[in-house]
């Protein structure tokens, strides 16, 4: 079993020595966290060239801003924080707000296709839950749900408290269940 405390002492180590200018190591964090920032995007903006477009922003600004890297600092929070800028400002250049979970990624294996059904409408019924609610408590859900981070990574990324990021969940869940409850009653 992978020891996270290590993993993350690894990144730190890693993105020390690109900010001392061994820019190469860049691509161990590229290859580690480019599929993660990838999904990110793509649950809240629903276009693979541009999610693709903005995990490249995000390592070219990684490059671009390594000297600012800060001995102590968690690469993940750091990295993380670059791509919700990157996607306020994304949002802001195009005033869209979108959610999206892919039926192709998220049904693995073979069942039968009354099954395909059901999950895709499933599927459909939590992307219009998720475009419904507020972009803050959507970005929580896919950062704590989708992505799997810990409250305490979220709370450094959005800036907030353990305690606020824990309520906020709690309420962006809520708010989501209730969503999705009044369309598959509609």
């Amino acid at each position: 079993m992978k020891n996270p405390g290590a993993e993350l002492t690894q990144d730190h180590e890693i993105m020390l020595s690109v900010r001392e200018g061994d820019i190469q190591r860049l691509g161990q964090l590229f290859d580690k966290y480019s599929k993660g920032l990838y999904n990110y995007f793509q649950f809240q903006i629903r276009d693979r060239l541009k999610s693709e477009d903005l995990v490249q922003d995000v390592f070219y600004n990684i490059l671009r801003y390594r000297h600012t890297y800060k001995d102590g600092a968690n690469f993940k929070v750091w990295m993380y924080t670059i791509a919700r800028n990157e996607k306020i400002n994304y949002f802001k250049n195009n005033k869209l707000l979108k959610a999206d979970i892919n039926p192709e990624q998220s049904n693995k294996g073979d069942s039968d296709p009354e099954d395909d059904l059901e999950h895709k409408t499933d599927i459909d019924r939590l992307n219009t839950a998720l475009e419904r609610i507020t972009p803050d408590k959507r970005e929580l859900i896919i950062l704590g749900r989708f992505n799997g981070l810990p409250y305490s990574l979220i709370a450094e990324i959005t800036g907030c408290t353990v305690g606020a990021v824990k309520v906020r969940m709690y309420r962006a869940i809520k708010e989501l269940k209730d969503q999705y409850l009044k369309i598959a009653g509609e």
